[in-house]
């Protein structure tokens, strides 16, 4: 013989079911006596139904055929093959259908009708009933076991019907019915927008729809960050099949978890899981991020150069990197990081400076972000200078960057120090020496060729390959054997030999 269900012995049992209405202690007692009499487990009295025989909702709208094998929309799919009536077990147990309604095609037609929900084996499948409730769509309502007249709903053509039933067992329960202009979409993906979130961070997550949806169809992004002890929802404001939400910034080390859910309900304040019609928990584990420290410079220096000498106001580029943990290994410059390169006449802590000139991201180096400027643009006066670098990240204390050759780091003044610029103006090159070389005279009639040579020397520039730069020469006469510096007769001459 095989063992009997616990909805088979309340139908056969009306002492265990009287007992029931007057003393549901007692019930539990005498039922849990005849289950160990008869060898039913446990796991099948009272927490929820007994899931093989699952939720049915049999009525006017199928013919009151029960289990409803003629219309699947109205049978357990953990009794009927193909049933849609649904287990969910993530968050408050409930079964679950969604159906047309419409003059033809649909899954019912628009009228109004007496149905029940059901639950029970094949052989008495109405051992089980919850009635009593004439629905009011969108409102969560309260269903009476085993007692009370057919349920009533109204339907109308053209709309689409989303059904939770809250799984308390074989006890009193409540239900939700939510009217939508068209069939719900589905929560395609959740992203966020951070990977790494600090405590100054709020997270943007942007959700995708399967469609756009109707306008009866409101989406929320509800988050806990207290394992669901409590929890909040923010609505999503969409636009055609895109959603976003902002979860608030959170403290260091705080755990958000968070999903995404449709409802008709405005701004629910309750019972989440039994108004929802669609959600994307990431497959039951909820999309979550822990609020981390917030990164900052470990390491900066004076990459390059340690010393220089130039004239005023030649080029002399300054080079120095940061390091920021996950931050500057990203490719390009790590956003929020500023960096300057400065400059005293005595060699004292960088952070007492005042002169400082913004740099420019020049490229990664490895894990850091290098920087740079021109410091002899700012050098127009003869001197010597030091120079460091300067880093800040976000709205953090700057530090300072100092040189040595073994890559230097944060500027201490003993083995990080500053780099040592000598600004000097050096006297241009003067001519030293300088001929007529040749011919000493001649004779020749007008305009007859005569070439005249001269040379010049400058020290460390005539010495040099070829014609020295910024080096010009002329050959000039006069009618009078005076000083050549008063002559007006100047003819360009071209460079020869060396």
């Amino acid at each position: 013989m095989q063992p009997k269900t616990y909805s088979e012995l309340l139908s056969q049992s009306p002492t265990i079911y009287a007992s029931t209405q007057c003393n549901h202690r007692l019930v539990f007692l005498v039922a849990a006596l005849l289950l160990l009499l008869i060898g039913l487990r446990p796991s099948e009295t009272m927490a929820q139904i007994y899931e093989p025989e699952g939720l049915n909702l049999p009525g006017g709208w199928n013919g009151w055929t029960n289990p409803p094998t003629n219309n699947l929309a109205l049978a357990s799919a953990s009794q009927v093959a193909g049933g849609r009536v649904t287990k969910i077990t993530t968050g408050t147990t409930r079964w679950q259908t969604i159906f047309s309604v419409a003059a033809s095609g649909g899954d019912v037609v628009g009228v109004t009708y007496e149905w029940l929900f059901t639950s029970g084996s094949a052989t008495n499948p109405w051992a089980n009933k919850w009635a009593g409730v004439t629905v009011a769509m969108n409102n969560l309502q309260t269903y009476s076991f085993n007692t009370g007249a057919n349920n009533s709903i109204t339907v109308v053509n053209g709309k689409w019907y989303s059904m939770n039933w809250k799984d308390d067992g074989y006890v009193g329960t409540q239900a939700i019915f939510m009217e939508t202009s068209a069939q719900p979409v589905t929560i395609s993906t959740v992203v966020q927008n951070l990977s790494q979130v600090t405590p100054d961070n709020p997270v943007e997550v942007t959700i995708t729809l399967s469609a756009i949806p109707c306008a009866e169809e409101k989406f929320y992004v509800r988050y806990s960050t207290d394992s669901w002890t409590t929890s909040q929802i923010l609505p999503v404001a969409v636009s055609g099949s895109i959603g976003t939400a902002t979860i608030p910034a959170e403290l260091e080390g705080v755990t958000v978890s968070y999903y995404a859910m449709s409802t008709t309900l405005n701004n629910p304040v309750a019972d989440f899981d039994l108004v929802t019609i669609k959600l994307n928990n990431n497959g039951g584990s909820n999309y979550s991020y822990t609020v981390v420290a917030t990164p900052t410079i470990t390491f900066a220096n004076l990459q390059s150069p340690a010393s220089g000498n130039i004239e005023p106001n030649d080029p002399f580029t300054v080079y120095g990197q940061a390091y920021i943990a996950n931050i500057t290994n990203q490719s390009g410059q790590a956003t929020g990081l500023q960096s300057w390169i400065g400059y005293s006449t005595t060699n004292t802590n960088p952070s007492t400076w005042t002169n400082w000139i913004a740099a420019t991201y020049n490229v990664d180096q490895g894990s850091n972000d290098e920087f740079m400027a021109d410091l002899g643009a700012e050098m127009n006066t003869d001197g010597t200078y030091y120079y460091a670098t300067k880093f800040k990240y976000l709205d953090q204390t700057e530090v300072y960057g100092g040189y040595s050759a073994t890559g230097g780091g944060l500027w201490n003044g003993t083995t990080n120090v500053s780099g040592i610029l000598t600004v000097a103006t050096i006297p241009d090159p003067v001519i030293e020496f300088a001929n007529l070389q040749s011919p000493a005279s001649g004779n020749i009639e007008p305009n007859d060729p005569f070439t005249v040579y001269g040379q010049a020397y400058i020290p460390n520039i005539t010495n040099q390959s070829g014609q020295a730069t910024g080096l010009q020469s002329w050959i000039g006469y006069s009618t009078t054997n005076t000083n050549p510096s008063t002559w007006t007769n100047w003819i360009a001459a071209t460079y020869n030999v060396d």
